[in-house]
């Protein structure tokens, strides 16, 4: 799991995650507190050496106020996200592919006109994260990832890597 930073028990630093976790601005810029997660589910399609996986995961804004959140899921390292989707509240928000600065100047724009908007992200080459502007008090988000990978083959042995601790 995500190491809690010292002196705030509950804060993360996003580098730090090892489980796909929605996390809200902390009290130090760079650092967050998780989301409640409400539930979670995962489906694995394997077909030959290649591996379909679909996650689903739910969770709750528990604040009285609107706030940002980072959702952060650590891909394996040979995966390739294929689609990603947030359903906040009644409003379900598709991502689409764009240059960064573009996509980038897009989210600004919504989250400052006050709309429910998403903004996905490579932090590292395992770690996406998925910023999601004005999300309302006790708002429900959940979040539907799918990405593929290959499965690996040594020694006689199929073995696929799922880096998510619940």
């Amino acid at each position: 799991p995500a190491r809690a930073t010292s002196g705030q028990g509950s804060e993360v630093a996003l580098e730090n995650l090892a489980s796909g976790q929605l996390l809200f601005a902390g009290d130090r810029p760079g650092h967050y507190t998780p989301a409640v997660m409400l539930g979670s589910k995962v489906r694995f399609d394997i077909s030959g050496m290649i591996a379909t996986v679909e996650v689903e995961q739910s969770f709750r804004n528990d604040s009285g106020r609107a706030v940002e959140g980072v959702y952060g899921f650590p891909l394996p390292d040979n995966a390739a996200v294929r689609h990603m989707e947030m359903l906040i509240g009644e409003r379900r928000i598709v991502g689409k592919i764009r240059e960064r600065a573009e996509a980038q100047k897009i989210y600004r724009e919504a989250k400052a006109a006050g709309k429910k908007a998403s903004l996905v992200e490579q932090q590292r080459p395992n770690l996406f994260t998925n910023r999601v502007a004005n999300i309302g008090p006790k708002e429900k988000i959940t979040v539907y990832l799918e990405y593929v990978q290959q499965v690996s083959f040594l020694a006689d042995t199929f073995s696929l890597r799922f880096p998510m601790t619940l």
